[in-house]
């Protein structure tokens, strides 16, 4: 299987025409909390800053891609092998209840056949795909509590629970890790999803400073991710609690750009069967961020002034660019958790 390292977000016109054809997703953006200050970083990266060319506006382009489908899919072992996840444009890992984490995949310039497993939705995805326009969200079930929320969300929701068309479970996963979304029809029963709104991400030429930084790793109270500097795929490939996480074609998963986003949270009205709050992420306001490619770093601050709003990655003045190319992983990262970039 070929890397998404070959899919430029900045795609001129014919090439996005081609995806197009082929069945893309609208993509969406992030909008930043206020003052919300990123918990302390363990930066142990080089100072020496290579010269990088000047980015000029003209240079820099926002995601763009056919009609997008948002995906939860589950990030705990006995999920894995996932499918469909390498294809994604952007991959937001998402705090949930007991420590663990969860994705929030949002495919729009590649579309696979199949994505998975799928799981439960959370009110924070509402926010995080505020800004992406009315675009399809496929997942599997919710409490009552959070059923509510998302019928107040702007997102087309795709649950397997009364209707379970464009979902399938694979007899050789365990339940409930073996839901299985089918993406062609998922789409077609949505009606329609948007194309990507402006989501406020920048791709093109990097930005100029940045320092040697060719790993970052992120701890939750029951959730490990680490992302490794891999020069012959151009990605940082994604090592999950401890294991390289390999997708189902045995392809280990990986992102061209990580962006590490400090947010506040704040625990949901919501609890889970073992009683546990569910927290929420505040993605409105502004704090710090941390971008990552090439195999190096550099430190600005977001911003999103409302839900519709983008979410603007900004250094000394000047967008921070991403890379060309995908998936984009954005750890959503609360204030005192243990984050070292090296």
């Amino acid at each position: 299987m070929t890397t998404r390292a070959t899919l430029h977000r900045a795609a001129v016109p014919a090439a996005v025409a081609g995806i197009a054809a082929v069945l893309a997703l609208a993509a969406c953006s992030g909008k930043a909390p206020t003052s919300a200050p990123g918990p302390a970083t363990t930066t142990t990266a080089s100072t020496t800053a290579t010269a990088t060319p000047s980015v000029t506006p003209t240079a820099l382009v926002p995601l763009r891609g056919g009609p997008v489908l948002a995906v939860k899919i589950d990030n705990t072992p006995s999920a894995r092998p996932r499918i469909g996840l390498n294809q994604a444009d952007v991959v937001y890992v998402e705090p949930v209840e007991g420590g663990l984490t969860r994705l929030l995949a949002v495919f729009s310039s590649h579309v696979p056949a199949e994505v998975g497993p799928v799981r439960s939705a959370r009110e924070s995805d509402v926010e995080l795909l505020a800004n992406y326009g009315r675009v399809a969200l496929a997942y599997s079930g919710g409490s009552a509590y959070t059923v509510r929320v998302l019928a107040k969300g702007n997102q087309v929701n795709l649950s397997n629970d009364a209707s379970r068309v464009g979902f399938h479970r694979d007899s050789s996963r365990p339940a409930p890790y073996n839901v299985i979304g089918e993406t062609k029809t998922l789409l077609a029963r949505a009606g329609g999803s948007a194309r990507p709104k402006d989501v406020g991400f920048r791709f093109g030429p990097a930005s100029p400073g940045g320092v040697a930084a060719t790993s970052v790793a992120a701890r939750w109270p029951a959730s490990r991710v680490t992302l490794a500097w891999n020069a012959g795929r151009k990605q940082y490939l994604v090592t999950t609690d401890g294991k390289p996480d390999l997708g189902a074609d045995t392809v280990q998963h990986g992102a061209s750009t990580v962006v590490v986003q400090y947010v506040r949270t704040h625990m949901s009205g919501n609890r889970d069967v073992n009683g546990r709050p569910t927290p929420v992420v505040e993605l409105t306001g502004s704090g710090k961020v941390t971008v990552l490619r090439g195999g190096r770093a550099w430190q600005g601050t977001w911003a999103r002034r409302s839900a519709t709003a983008p979410t603007t990655l900004v250094s000394r003045g000047k967008p921070l660019a991403l890379a060309p190319g995908g998936p984009v992983w954005v750890l959503l990262i609360a204030p005192g958790q243990s984050v070292q970039v090296r």
